[in-house]
């Protein structure tokens, strides 16, 4: 399956190339515009690869282990299980056996984008493209606990891990059109080239209703807090663009478009730099000028 959605993917991506290479003959007095700006938005669909991230596991950057630092975190939560028969007095929250998450996804998020693009003729443009999205990504960790005194099966609570992130990002490629056979509509391919900038807001866990950072803040000091502030976590990665979707054009200075977008992505951050594919459904409102 995984093949099959990497194959469809550089289709996509790589379909513009036959529109571009197709002969036609463009009448130097058609009427177009030169410069249309357009605003819109769509469903944006993560690859759940670089959702790992944020699992809390060992080898990543952001570790369950740092939340154990904080003491008055670890106190308050052994009392909680204690309270609760779930620990004995003898065992300790942060010496449980941890189950992480292996198919950790994102959800789906909303992309907002802006665009400027310049038109060559009716048919083509250049186009510079931003969009932003914020991503969450979210699962179920498992704490095992022994069960003292008896051979029954270990005792097992139920954890939250997620993470968040804003991704910003910028496309630059071209544009073909051409008219359908309905009135008032085109069809169009896109190619581009991406760079996008990614920012780790947050990376937390949640067990019996309390809440823990783990991002390194460096150590806890009791009645004092942490000896530092998060440091921001940012990464730059590269991709491909591919777009295919439909033009309403309402007037000469008015026009909708809808339709679907592949990346081809390297997100790029720490343990996580394989190219991966993203989707975007997007519908977009264009305001053509000048």
């Amino acid at each position: 399956m995984k093949k099959i959605i990497y194959i469809a993917s550089l289709v996509l991506i790589c379909m513009p190339f036959k529109g571009i290479s197709q002969s036609r003959y463009f009448d130097d007095n058609d009427e177009h515009r030169l410069v249309q700006l357009s605003i819109g938005g769509g469903g944006f669909f993560a690859n759940r690869h670089v959702a790992g991230y944020y699992t809390g596991h060992p080898s990543n950057v952001n570790k369950l282990s740092y939340a154990w630092r904080n003491r008055d975190f670890v106190r308050e939560l052994d009392n909680r299980l204690r309270d609760k028969n779930i620990i004995s007095t003898e065992m300790s929250s942060d010496n449980a056996r941890v189950e992480f998450p292996e198919r950790m996804r994102y959800r789906l998020s909303t992309a907002v984008s802006f665009r400027g693009s310049l038109n060559l003729s009716p048919y083509t443009s250049i186009f510079f493209n931003v969009n932003q999205v914020n991503l969450t990504a979210a699962d179920i960790l498992v704490f095992t606990f022994p069960n003292p005194g008896t051979t029954t099966e270990p005792i097992r609570i139920q954890g939250r891990v997620w993470g968040r992130e804003a991704r910003t990002m910028l496309d630059v490629g071209f544009q073909w059109r051409n008219n359908l056979e309905i009135p008032n509509w085109q069809w169009f391919y896109e190619l581009a080239f991406n760079v996008t900038n990614t920012h780790v807001r947050e990376n937390q866990i949640e067990i019996e209703g309390l809440t823990q950072s783990i991002m390194d803040r460096g150590s806890y000091h009791p009645g004092i807090g942490w000896s530092t502030v998060a440091l921001p976590e940012t990464a730059w990665g590269i991709g491909l663009v591919g777009s295919l979707g439909w033009r309403y054009v309402v007037s000469p200075a008015v026009s909708l478009d809808f339709g679907a977008t592949a990346y081809l992505q390297d997100i790029n951050l720490t343990g996580y730099t394989r190219f991966h594919t993203n989707f975007n459904f997007f519908a977009r409102l264009n305001f053509s000028m000048l």
